[in-house]
């Protein structure tokens, strides 16, 4: 199993942080949320992460180089990172999808002990989730028996989207060597051959799920602390959540 941390974005809402940072350099609790990542990856035994870099790739490359305390990094760049997003990101990486993945968003903050009980699963496919609070945003899953029945967009949440029964995602996935050489690469090259860079990772899962391509079980945070920092608030809230120590540590 391999890790694959999505860090090409610019971070323009934690201006003036970014400016000469790149997003998942921005310290939280005293150190960059990248080493939350790594930590959590070397606590499940992971021995190999691809990072996909993009703005200011050359800071997050000269600061971890190629080993984090004996996790192997290798890295690709996504250098139109300003006119793509995460989908794009991903498929850049696809020639080192030969092994299982756990994947994770670069903005995210969490308690290392989340990724190891994520890597010990016995499904294929798996998406970390928390129930659903009125100040949270962005993808949803609708569950049925342990398993993603629909995956909703934050743009397909329309003014009469029930989100009582809503789960988070927490963009921290799980994801077989099987389910991405067959469905998920596939469904991507698709969306880029339209022209479809814009677009989040989750738009593809979304469609795999609906059509019952791929199968994705869903894992509840339940006490683990976890935190995605888009904003200036939201890293108070991270910085208040994770100041006792790191969460490597918890």
């Amino acid at each position: 199993m391999k890790g694959l941390i999505l860090a090409a974005g610019m971070g323009t809402r934690l201006d003036p942080l970014t400016r000469d940072c790149p997003k998942c350099m921005v310290h939280v609790a005293g150190r960059p949320m990248m080493e939350f990542q790594l930590d959590a990856l070397l606590t499940a035994g992971i021995e190999n992460c691809t990072v996909v870099l993009g703005y200011m790739a050359d800071s997050v490359r000269d600061y971890f180089g190629t080993e984090y305390k004996g996790v192997r990094l290798s890295y690709v760049e996504n250098s139109v990172y300003a006119e793509t997003n995460n989908l794009y990101s991903f498929l850049l990486a696809k020639k080192e999808f030969d092994d299982d993945l756990l994947l994770l968003e670069g903005d995210l903050v969490f308690d290392s002990r989340l990724v190891s009980e994520l890597a010990g699963l016995a499904d294929e496919n798996v998406a970390v989730v928390d129930q659903f609070r009125s100040d949270m945003d962005g993808t949803l899953i609708l569950a049925q028996d342990g398993f993603a029945k629909a995956m909703v967009l934050k743009a397909d949440q329309g003014p009469e989207f029930d989100y009582g029964p809503a789960l988070k995602t927490v963009n921290i996935y799980k994801l077989s060597r099987q389910t991405l050489a067959d469905a998920i690469i596939p469904e991507m090259e698709k969306f880029i051959a339209e022209g479809r860079t814009d677009q989040y990772y989750e738009a593809a899962f979304s469609k795999l799920i609906e059509s019952g391509r791929m199968k994705m079980a869903v894992m509840h945070t339940d006490k683990n602390k976890w935190a995605e920092i888009d904003t200036l608030d939201d890293l108070r809230q991270a910085e208040k959540m994770f100041v006792s120590g790191s969460a490597a540590s918890s």
